[in-house]
């Protein structure tokens, strides 16, 4: 019997007679844990940042913002988040990253794997790196596990060198934005289109700053995919 990855209950599905005929994808967390979660409609968005707002809007004052910065305003394409980072979901990423549960992975790889296609042609996946010694604690990189989940192809092309003593988590818009630019790479890219992959999309800092090294290095376009904004 399938169980959800969160709650561990059993997973129970009503048969209709369309499942004789098209059997449906199984799920991965049950219908409570599932209502937890709040999906973002693209409909009503920041085109760029995924920001939920009340109509659809080209940029919210976040991006305005960022399009005058002298180095990051235009590196950026555009960010697609699945999910408001509400106190459900805060629970599953702790769970995730903090408490070393794998298997929450899981929860994302499908509707991930979803939003990667809808995001078609590109050249590469890449996940944000960990500091290498933040990976040996965690035991895995989290953003790795979520393309692993949805069985996609990733490269590692991205390094991170910034202090791993020092949360991102942590800190305040401000000291994201002051912050150095912690991402390197030694490949060149011959413009491709890229998609970074994160769990969370906060400030928008760090997908900037690996987005500006990649753009550096040669890609032509490089949007991101979050599991919450």
């Amino acid at each position: 019997m399938n169980r959800c990855l969160s709650c561990h209950e059993p997973i129970l599905m009503e048969i209709s007679w369309s499942d004789l005929f098209t059997p449906r994808k199984q799920t991965s967390l049950c219908s409570e844990c599932m209502s937890l979660l709040q999906v973002i409609r693209h409909d009503s968005i920041c085109t760029i940042c995924s920001r939920p707002l009340a109509e659809q809007t080209f940029s919210c004052k976040d991006c305005l913002k960022w399009a005058e910065h002298p180095v990051y305003s235009s590196v950026l394409h555009q960010n697609r988040s699945l999910y408001i980072y509400n106190e459900g979901l805060k629970e599953l990423i702790k769970r995730f990253k903090y408490d070393r549960d794998y298997a929450i992975a899981g929860c994302f790889g499908a509707p991930l794997a979803e939003v990667v296609k809808s995001m078609m042609p590109y050249d590469c996946l890449l996940p944000i790196p960990l500091h290498e010694s933040k990976k040996i604690d965690r035991t895995f990189n989290q953003t790795e596990a979520l393309l692993e989940s949805a069985n996609l192809p990733y490269r590692t092309s991205l390094s991170r060198m910034d202090n791993p003593a020092v949360s991102q988590a942590k800190k305040g818009k401000q000291d994201r934005h002051a912050a150095s630019n912690p991402f390197c790479t030694a490949e060149t890219f011959h413009n491709e289109s890229i998609i970074l992959i994160d769990d969370l999309y906060t400030t928008g800092t760090t997908i900037r700053h690996a987005a500006h090294i990649l753009k550096e290095a040669g890609a032509e376009k490089v949007s991101s995919i979050t599991i919450g904004r």
